[in-house]
């Protein structure tokens, strides 16, 4: 029992560390570019000096990261400098995030789903199928979903031309919000860069284990069903093969939303990275931080509780 509440609390403070960690990284970054939100005024240099004490940017990286921390942890992440000026961080934040989230959460379960019925269907053989998941999942994300748009676009507005269907409403992708450039983007990320192939590679190791495993030798001796007993003790790894995908997932985010043209956070990232709004570029990178750290967390402490095995083993 107490292992078990010494090793939380070791993922507690390692989660606390981790987000400190990351803003003092983001604000080093930030201050380590060449250039601020000023230079792009065209009077810029006329109002450099009141700007950058207004906006803090001349003072010392370790006050300028004291002070952002005292203010975040009272909910105040500053106001936009220059991607909507004087608009709060957190209200653009907010709807950008749900809608990424949504992304990326059905991008996850899909490639673990992908790759489980995969891993189900190898186990350790048919190396052939085993090569063609790595084959085909190896292209960029950025190129795998620009092939998916090119293909789509060009086959539509043939079958348009000809007159065999009518012209859809979600033509032509990217431009127009849909449905199909929503699951364009959730296959993209599920599948390309490798994350299906890597998923599923790591999936079949584990299977394979659990299934030479001495209780599922004496599962099968004693002709009980393998399929729940191998799905229960699958979930600890599964687990953590979704953890470790999470940061993959949010880098390929920024990409696959610049190029279907979807307004969320790594849209919004990409702007504020282009117009140098140091407070929304901060708040996106803790935000993403805050993602890691905390799927990492949710699946140290679903495993402590799901194997009894790591709550024996000293954090």
């Amino acid at each position: 029992m107490w292992t078990a509440l010494r090793a939380a609390l070791t993922r507690a403070l390692w989660f606390a560390a981790t987000l400190v960690g990351a803003a003092f990284l983001v604000q080093l970054l930030l201050w380590a570019a060449p250039g601020d939100p000023i230079d792009l005024l065209p009077n810029g240099a006329e109002l450099r000096p009141a700007l950058e004490a207004e906006w803090g940017l001349d003072q010392p990286l370790p006050m300028r990261l004291g002070i952002y921390l005292v203010h975040a942890l009272h909910g105040d992440l500053g106001t936009s400098l220059a991607v909507h000026p004087g608009v709060a961080v957190r209200s653009l934040l907010g709807p950008a995030l749900a809608r990424s989230a949504k992304t990326l959460v059905l991008a996850l379960l899909l490639s673990l789903a992908l790759s489980l019925v995969l891993a189900l269907l190898t186990r350790g053989r048919r190396p052939v199928l085993r090569a063609l998941v790595q084959l085909l999942t190896v292209a960029p994300v950025f190129l795998l979903a620009y092939l998916l748009v090119l293909g789509l676009n060009e086959a539509t507005w043939s079958l348009v031309q000809a007159g065999t269907i009518a012209r859809p409403s979600w033509f032509a992708l990217p431009d127009q919000a849909s449905s199909l450039r929503d699951g364009l983007a959730i296959l993209v990320l599920a599948v390309g860069s490798g994350s299906l192939g890597e998923t599923h590679a790591a999936l079949e190791l584990e299977l394979v284990a659990v299934l030479r495993s001495p209780f599922a030798t004496a599962a099968r001796a004693r002709g009980q069903p393998l399929l729940g007993l191998t799905l229960h003790n699958l979930l600890p790894p599964l687990l953590a093969v979704a953890g470790r995908r999470v940061p993959f997932l949010l880098g390929g985010l920024v990409i696959v939303e610049k190029v279907l043209l979807m307004n969320g956070a790594g849209a919004l990232l990409w702007q504020a990275c282009l117009k140098r709004d140091y407070p929304v570029a901060m708040g996106l990178c803790i935000a993403a931080a805050l993602a890691v750290a905390g799927s990492r967390l949710v699946v140290d402490l679903a495993r402590l509780g799901l194997d009894p095995r790591l709550r024996q083993v000293r954090a």
